[in-house]
């Protein structure tokens, strides 16, 4: 590499400050999603002593809740401590970059390559959106990209620490979340391919699968020492199985889906750029098996029908660190260099960025004032009817469901034979008089208990009149 080209490859690192900077903005102003809210309303159950899939209703894995219960502990119970909790997983994000650029460098990749695979990768809104927020997706990619650089290093060194390595991190991003299935099939596809050809001992296989179970033990235990176990088969994996990712019967044309696709159509042109080149090189390309990785998971989310964001976000690290292997060959063969090497890296951010910068205007401000209105205008036991995760924190709910009610509880009767058979809005909302409630559709009105509540001043938030 000569003195000229070593000269224009600052341009990805600088790159990359930027965006950081861009992606802390992010974390602190931009609107908080309903998700974010259910979690830490989780992690507050969990605080007061409350048994998940028990005692209120979940459908995702609980170590995220467990972890966040001890900073809730030392934290108000104030409307800014959801901020403390983002930018406390703005962390995060560079934490995965830095995983992408060690998987990078892990099948080969030169360093100047490498920080081309973390600028896309932060320059990628699909991943940047979902990463700024309080979800357990977020440590389920990190966790998932740490075990394929261990699962990279066993395929060339043939270690069974790094068999063990690979194993148990995949048992942290899956307990974390366990959409993590998805990057075990595509594990499993590599790694049989390769000790079908004798590049590697089927031996190590089972190290891996062995530290993964060891690993996922304990939560089988507690899970069953709590009487938790059926509860979360049901919730976890029987109705997950018949809940899609969205409300669009194909979720891949649902609205938010393609403007998604379409603000990182260069991303998308590149990954599959890069993958047209490695099935023209046979795979034998440093970039395939982390391109496999990333349209494998792509490729297990169309077959799936769960073509959203929160999904494909698992998806990307690895398609950036591939994509950017293979860009770093074609602009070195083209002799892309200087002014002109840059400028290609701002064609790949541009219209991503300029989404990014606009969000950050997408306040959060409104919404934290609504949750701080309710918390200052409620005693700690008024149960709250939150169906919408808009604004409750820190209050017990009117009943088990407390959101997802329609299809979740028709499914979940229809699972368990009828155990919230008995849920009824109007009912609950009658009998329980929830201290402030959603009134999203007024369906109070249709419930004919529209006197009970008075307006406030914060959209289909309503609070109960004198008693």
């Amino acid at each position: 590499m000569t003195d000229t080209r070593r000269h224009a490859w600052p341009a990805p690192a600088l790159l990359a400050a930027v965006l950081i900077a861009l992606i802390l903005a992010l974390s602190a102003f931009r609107f908080f999603d309903g998700d974010e809210i259910e979690h830490v309303h989780s992690a507050w159950y969990v605080l007061n002593g409350a048994v998940p899939y028990v005692d209120f209703f979940e459908h995702h894995h609980a170590l995220l809740w467990y972890l966040l219960a001890p900073a809730l502990a030392v934290l108000p119970e104030a409307a800014w401590t959801l901020v403390a909790l983002r930018l406390a997983f703005f962390l995060l994000v560079p934490a995965t970059a830095w995983a992408t650029y060690r998987l990078a460098r892990e099948c080969g990749a030169g360093r100047e390559a490498a920080w081309l695979g973390v600028f896309l990768l932060l320059s990628m809104s699909t991943f940047v959106y979902v990463a700024i927020e309080i979800r357990p997706d977020v440590p389920q990619v990190l966790f998932g990209v740490i075990s394929a650089i261990h699962f990279v290093r066993m395929l060339r060194a043939q270690r069974a620490r790094d068999a063990v390595l690979c194993g148990v991190h995949a048992a942290a991003a899956f307990l974390f979340l366990q959409k993590a299935v998805l990057l075990f099939a595509v594990y499993l596809a590599a790694f049989a391919a390769n000790a079908a050809r004798r590049r590697v001992n089927w031996r190590l296989g089972w190290y891996a699968a062995g530290a993964f179970v060891a690993a996922c033990a304990p939560w089988a235990a507690w899970l069953a020492a709590a009487g938790a176990f059926d509860d979360y088969l049901v919730t976890n994996w029987m109705l997950n199985a018949r809940v899609g990712a969205g409300r669009s019967p194909v979720s891949f044309f649902a609205d938010a889906t393609v403007r998604d696709f379409a603000r990182n159509a260069v991303f998308w042109a590149l990954s599959v750029t890069m993958a047209a080149a490695a099935i023209r090189r046979r795979l034998k390309a440093p970039y395939a098996l982390p391109a496999w990785f990333g349209w494998g998971l792509v490729a297990l989310m169309f077959a799936t029908n769960r073509v959203v964001d929160r999904y494909l976000v698992a998806a990307v690290p690895f398609l950036a660190a591939a994509a950017g292997m293979w860009l770093a060959e074609e602009a070195a063969r083209r002799r892309i260099t200087g002014l002109r090497f840059t400028a290609v890296l701002l064609l790949v951010c541009l219209l991503p960025a300029v989404g990014m910068t606009r969000s950050i205007f997408r306040s959060n401000r409104g919404q934290l004032d609504k949750i701080q209105f309710v918390i200052d205008h409620s005693a700690p036991g008024d149960r709250m009817y939150d169906e919408w995760r808009d604004f409750n924190l820190f209050r017990p709910d009117m009943h088990y469901f407390w959101f997802m009610t329609v299809p979740g509880v028709r499914l979940y009767n229809g699972l368990t034979g009828g155990r919230f058979a008995d849920y009824d809005v109007c009912r609950l909302v009658a009998e329980v008089k929830p201290r402030f409630a959603s009134d999203r559709a007024s369906r109070l009105e249709a419930c004919g208990l529209a006197g009970l509540y008075r307006p406030t001043r914060f959209d289909r938030l309503v609070e109960r009149g004198a008693d």
